[in-house]
């Protein structure tokens, strides 16, 4: 339905939705619940993971966009020339008969290009000298999870049915604590399961470019939540600040899981204190998001101190309404948050 441009289908979509890049549009909020999930089904991991791509002709088979060759997109893998070229919607076919070898059609640029640009274009040049089209043979999707690699829905219902429970801390109920809002939880639980829209993330189902995945702290390392919530050079030192405000030292595990696991008995096994270092972590992985999309999509960037005084900010409020200990302003809150709640 989505391949085969002469079909009912397609003429319909295209006709209500529109065509952007070669495959049919989305909608957005304006389409209906049916096709935002088939539209959608190329961008998610559990899906598209048991995908692969047969060129036989190359005529239903995007050049740039479609990972056909190499396990990722030329358009994310030579994303530089993606953007110069003036053939961005042409299929393999349409690529092959313009000519893709050494100065060959297919590689008409928008402007002249630097030497290392043309670098990239041999690289790629090279890559598909290993490519044979197949004239008689139809492009096809290949589904990994059957033996007839037709998709069934038996067969991806089984699949999602046979996937062990994600691993979580092993005081799970913890999770879901009550003086925390629920929008926080909410996004905790997604953190430990990797669902939020980190960039590596984003980059694996097709939503940004391979140039685009580093840290936005310009720390030069791809952006996963591990790195993003724990070792960045700059998000990891509000960590150190928490430390600090505890008094204590102490290094940081690689998984996020692992980290609320020890942080949240780093003031020792008392369930009191237990509690509020887990509040005091919830506080400090959503104000490192917040500052993350400041700095991404609005450009605003706030140095270490300020991240860590919102920390004790928003902890200090979400405490209060349990500890009624607490003073009514903000004063003396530099101390530890035990000394604060005389549990110290």
């Amino acid at each position: 339905m989505l391949e085969d441009r002469e079909s009912l289908w397609f003429r319909v979509l295209s006709a209500r939705y529109g065509v952007e890049e070669g495959r049919l549009r989305g909608g957005g909020h304006e389409a209906s619940d049916w096709w935002r999930v088939v539209s959608s089904l190329g961008r998610e991991l559990s899906f598209s993971d048991h995908v692969s791509r047969y060129v036989g002709n190359g005529r239903n088979t995007l050049f740039w966009s479609d990972v056909w060759w190499g396990g990722v997109s030329f358009r994310v893998r030579f994303s530089r020339l993606f953007n110069l070229s003036v053939f961005k919607e042409e299929s393999v076919f349409e690529m092959s008969q313009l000519g893709w070898g050494e100065g060959g059609e297919a590689w008409r640029w928008r402007r002249r290009l630097f030497v290392w640009e043309e670098e990239m274009v041999g690289e790629l040049i090279l890559l598909l000298g290993n490519v044979s089209l197949q004239v008689t043979r139809e492009d096809k999707w290949l589904w990994s999870l059957e033996d007839s690699k037709a998709f069934s829905v038996r067969s991806l219902y089984n699949f999602l049915t046979l996937q062990p429970p994600a691993e979580l801390p092993d005081d799970a109920s913890s999770i879901w604590h009550k003086d925390v809002p629920l929008k926080v939880v909410l996004f905790a639980w997604r953190l430990f399961r990797d669902r939020l829209p980190t960039k590596d993330n984003l980059l694996r189902q097709g939503v940004i470019h391979f140039d685009s995945r580093l840290c936005v702290a310009g720390c030069g390392t791809v952006e996963t939540s591990h790195h993003l919530f724990l070792h960045c050079n700059f998000f990891g030192t509000v960590w150190h600040s928490i430390y600090s405000w505890f008094g204590i030292s102490v290094a940081n595990p690689f998984y996020v899981s692992d980290h609320f696991h020890q942080f949240g008995f780093c003031g020792g096994l008392a369930r009191r204190r237990c509690s509020i270092l887990q509040v005091i972590w919830f506080a400090t992985v959503w104000e490192i998001w917040k500052e993350r999309n400041n700095r991404l999509f609005k450009g605003k960037e706030c140095p270490v101190f300020q991240v860590v005084d919102r920390i004790k900010s928003i902890s200090y409020m979400w405490l209060k309404a349990k500890y009624v200990t607490l003073p009514l302003n903000l004063h003396g809150w530099w101390l530890s948050p035990f000394t604060m709640l005389g549990i110290g």
